[in-house]
């Protein structure tokens, strides 16, 4: 896979952002886990 220079620009913005938001961020807990690809199709709910 190749990689430009946009799309490096592109996280490090979005990473930005949430580090500038991360007081106000809250976590999450799992609601339903299925027995297999649990991170594919699990459900979540805030904290």
């Amino acid at each position: 896979r190749v990689y430009t220079q946009s799309h490096f620009d592109y996280v490090i913005a979005g990473m930005a952002e949430l580090a500038e938001r991360k007081a106000s961020l809250r976590g999450m807990r799992f609601t339903y886990t299925p027995p297999f690809l649990r991170h594919f199709t699990a459900r979540f709910a805030p904290v």
